[in-house]
């Protein structure tokens, strides 16, 4: 409860949910093959025991009773990870080990959008496809903030979750620390994506690609990729609103979490996948080898702008072939994190 961020909403934003109050409820369970329904009402008991049967998914259907958010608040899901980090020693030193706990928080939407930055010709082609860009899937369950907290239990790093990648930011350096404990998130307009908290009064553009195959282009702004477009994000100062939410706690073992069936419905476009289909469970990443958390917190550790990172990450990375030396990237992260965190912490963790 101490360290449950704050969520800040752009105006024109649809509102985050309790999935098992505001969606579930309003699902049916239908069969691939021929689309028969399975179940009319999708109880919790009967997404646990449906939740490996890849044969099935569910369809979001609102207009079968209340309307999304009116059985109550949002409710945001926490969980707790404790991990203890190897990174890098640096000039023949040894690994060096941190023990850190993850505070993860899961906020639910209704719905994802594409970023509400796209370019003017992207914009003509799904007008003319007669495609909505602000309800681009159904369901986003992987709105998430990670608070990182050290041996001391003291807030350290942040880690969001942004695009089918994640960025890591150092408390003190990155992100400054809130005087309550309480980081603020700004939440990108259509996407839902988070972002930390800006003191503008102005909108914030983010660069935004697809996959971190084009991490280089996120860093540098160079080299834009077909696929890419800005969020928009809205701060405090801009009038915008906090998010009042319940924090909520599920097993580990929760369908939210681990559901092999897509808990939307699939939207191909002619028969083809165009990243429309409706989600898994919230705990499947898009690349497994940056688990644990500490493999992603470190890869993760990379800076708009700095040349350093942005060579690591050209080096490593050939869009050409589609190939990632992840080794790399999380190696060059750790050892700056690490270097970074003494620069701020100290030796005995206490801040500097």
């Amino acid at each position: 409860m101490r360290y449950r961020p704050r969520f800040i909403l752009p105006p024109g934003s649809i509102r985050p949910i309790d999935f098992y109050k505001d969606y579930l409820p309003f699902t049916v369970l239908r069969r691939y093959s021929d689309q028969a329904v399975v179940a009319e009402r999708v109880s919790a008991e009967e997404l646990r025991r449906q939740q490996d049967n890849t044969q099935v998914y569910l369809e979001y259907r609102p207009e079968r009773g209340k309307q999304p958010n009116r059985a109550g608040g949002p409710v945001v899901f926490g969980r707790v990870y404790r991990e203890r980090v190897p990174f890098p020693g640096e000039n023949g030193e040894g690994t060096r080990y941190l023990d850190l706990t993850f505070l993860k928080y899961n906020l639910v939407f209704p719905a994802s959008g594409l970023p509400a930055g796209l370019n003017r010709l992207a914009g003509i082609f799904l007008k003319g496809a007669g495609l909505d860009p602000g309800d681009w899937h159904p369901l986003d369950n992987f709105v998430a903030a990670h608070i990182v907290l050290d041996g001391s239990g003291k807030p350290i790093a942040v880690l969001l979750a942004q695009h089918n990648h994640h960025r890591t930011y150092l408390a003190g350096k990155d992100i400054a620390f809130p005087a309550d404990g309480r980081f603020v998130f700004d939440v990108a307009l259509r996407s839902n994506e988070l972002y930390p908290g800006s003191d503008s009064g102005n909108p914030v553009r983010h660069r935004v690609v697809r996959w971190s195959l084009y991490l280089k282009y996120l860093l540098s702004g160079e080299g834009r990729p077909l696929v890419s477009a800005d969020d928009i994000t809205y701060g405090r100062r801009s009038g915008e609103r906090e998010v009042a939410y319940d924090l909520g706690f599920l097993s580990p073992c929760d369908p939210f979490y681990t559901a092999k069936i897509m808990l939307g419905a699939p939207r191909p476009y002619f028969g083809f996948d165009i990243g429309r289909d409706g989600p898994p469970g919230s705990d499947y990443y898009t690349v497994p080898d940056l688990l644990p958390l500490g493999n992603l917190l470190k890869f993760s550790y990379l800076h708009d702008g700095d040349p350093d990172d942005i060579r690591i990450v050209g080096e490593s990375i050939d869009e050409r072939r589609g190939t990632t030396d992840i080794s790399r990237i999380m190696n060059h992260g750790g050892r700056k994190l690490f270097r970074d965190y003494l620069a701020v912490f100290g030796e005995n963790g206490t801040t500097r």
